[in-house]
């Protein structure tokens, strides 16, 4: 039986013109294409739950196996980051709810805040819903740049329940830099009184 096996390894050198490498990244142990260009392609990083997480979110709270370890490479121009979420409210808390995009090495809400979205406040109702939410990085680097979003599909009427359907937002210049071996992911907090549970967390990084 042939086999084709590759030594993890961190990003090679550019190929030549009309060349491409495949190489399988060692920090994220995933495999990754590199073009002529010097750009990186493929499902670069990877998480998914393996338990559900609450009842809580009343207070900011990172949502557990939503962290992406970045590759070797760090973060490039028109990566896609993208979690789909499903989730569940009780009629407790109608607050505003605050979903916070972090960036950093704890994946904890010490991680650093890149950008963040405000959502509609909730009503006293339960729901039940699919969340999906997105980062594109239009900028990379020291003075990155984000455009974040996220859309809600969930069985109440559109304005209660969980309420929001869609909101977005550009980040202000953050530090996307020496980003390498570091996690993007999300912290939820639903407000006073919330009692969110998440039932499955899928997440990808795409290059």
């Amino acid at each position: 039986m042939g086999k084709l096996s590759l030594d993890n390894q961190t990003t090679p050198t550019t190929p030549a013109a009309g060349r491409g490498s495949a190489f399988y990244d060692a920090t994220t142990k995933l495999l990754a294409l590199k073009d002529d260009g010097g750009v990186h392609h493929g499902l670069l990083s990877r998480n998914a739950s393996t338990a559900a997480q609450g009842a809580g979110f009343a207070a900011d709270t990172y949502l557990i196996n939503s962290d992406l370890l970045i590759p070797s490479f760090g973060i490039e121009q028109k990566m896609v980051f993208r979690w789909a979420v499903v989730g569940a409210k009780t009629a407790a808390g109608t607050a505003t709810p605050i979903y916070t995009f972090r960036l950093g090495v704890n994946r904890t809400t010490a991680d650093a805040s890149l950008v963040t979205l405000t959502g509609v406040a909730g009503t006293a109702l339960a729901d039940n819903g699919v969340f999906t939410f997105q980062a594109i990085v239009r900028t990379a680097g020291a003075s990155g740049v984000l455009v974040v979003s996220l859309a809600c599909v969930h069985t109440a009427a559109a304005a209660a329940g969980f309420g929001s359907n869609e909101i977005d937002a550009v980040s202000g210049a953050v530090d996307l830099s020496a980003a390498a071996g570091k996690y993007l992911g999300l912290s939820i907090n639903g407000g006073a009184s919330a009692a969110w549970t998440f039932q499955g967390v899928h997440a990808e990084l795409i290059g």
